[in-house]
């Protein structure tokens, strides 16, 4: 099995290369999970199990939570709503095991014939369902594999597609310090009805380290994402202006390096406030620096959230701030179905 493993691992870098790519969906892009959106980014490397965050990597699969059913909200902008879904299935040999499904609803949309007059209005959306997996290699290092499907639908316009996610974590509980490695989304598009694209779907290569302090109720999570490629600044974010007036040129001031290096990272920050309460902060230098409006920051790039215990449910709920216009919600909820089973 371990070289299955790495055989898949070696399958998504060396096919991903090279190929032509389609629109990224949401659904790989946005956390559904409060708890990931409140420290700024899906949880990768941790030191702790969550049925949440497993959704997200199935090296987190919690194997004392069998049964129980976790599930997220996201309010987004524009009537555009995400949700998921995610079980944890009874290990099967040195194997735990989860599956789950995740949606995503663009809302209804006016629709109008070529001549203009108006038709039927319609809806769109994504979704897509997963399986995965995840073994102990030691006491230290786990593995995770976790395969999907997923259809994406606009009208007649419909897409088909399927991938495998790959991850890598490791665990030292004694100095309170977590590391993970994941290639997500890999996998392939096809045009299925309409003028739908068939393509590789963008992936993501992600690192990320987890650090806990002794005597000190907080730490710190750190991410990098879409490592495959170094530069995500769009083009011209470098180039020197010219002033409309006098026509001199305005030196571009931007540190380069550190500019390019920060919109990879993902900082977020949880403060225990109890057995049963923790507090979530977090900050997306990309975020904040792609939707700031000219001389309006406002909290753009930040993220909150906290969750605690309701009887027999466990709550999660956060706040991220894409832009100054607006914020988005994630809302989450965890329980064991089986005790509300009347005896």
């Amino acid at each position: 099995m371990r070289q299955l493993f790495l055989t898949a691992i070696f399958a998504c870098l060396s096919s991903a290369v090279g190929f032509g790519q389609v629109n990224e969906s949401l659904l790989f892009e946005i956390t559904t999970d409060a708890r990931g959106a409140g420290l700024g980014s899906s949880v990768l490397a941790d030191l702790q199990d969550d049925v949440h965050g497993a959704a997200y990597n199935p090296n987190l699969i919690d194997s004392t939570k069998l049964g129980v059913v976790a599930f997220d909200y996201v309010d987004y902008f524009t009537g555009i709503g995400l949700a998921s879904v995610n079980y944890q299935l009874k290990p099967k040999g040195a194997w735990r095991r989860q599956v789950g499904v995740r949606f995503m609803n663009l809302g209804e949309f006016a629709g109008f014939d070529a001549a203009g007059n108006a038709t039927s209005n319609f809806n769109g959306g994504d979704n897509m369902a997963y399986f995965g997996a995840s073994k102990n290699l030691d006491s230290t290092w786990r593995i995770g594999i976790q395969t999907f499907i997923g259809t994406r639908s606009l009208n007649r316009e419909v897409a088909a597609w399927t991938g495998l996610e790959c991850f890598i974590n490791g665990q030292w509980p004694q100095r309170n310090t977590a590391f993970a490695m994941a290639v997500t989304g890999w996998g392939k598009q096809w045009g299925w009805k309409g003028s739908q694209p068939s393509g590789w779907l963008p992936w993501n290569m992600q690192i990320a380290l987890t650090k806990g302090f002794e005597n000190a109720p907080f730490r710190v999570f750190l991410k990098g994402q879409h490592l495959e490629r170094w530069d995500l600044a769009p083009p011209g974010t470098y180039d020197d202006a010219i002033d409309p007036i006098s026509g001199e040129v305005i030196q571009n001031s931007t540190f380069k390096l550190g500019d390019q290096l920060m919109r990879h990272m993902t900082i977020g920050t949880s403060i225990e406030l109890g057995d049963n309460m923790t507090i979530w902060t977090g900050f997306d230098y990309r975020r904040r620096t792609e939707l700031m409006a000219t001389e309006r920051l406002s909290a753009n790039g930040l993220s909150f959230g906290t969750h605690f215990e309701l009887g027999q449910f466990e709550l999660r709920i956060s706040r991220s701030r894409y832009h100054f216009a607006g914020a988005s919600t994630q809302l989450g909820i965890q329980f064991n179905p089986s005790r509300f089973k009347r005896s």
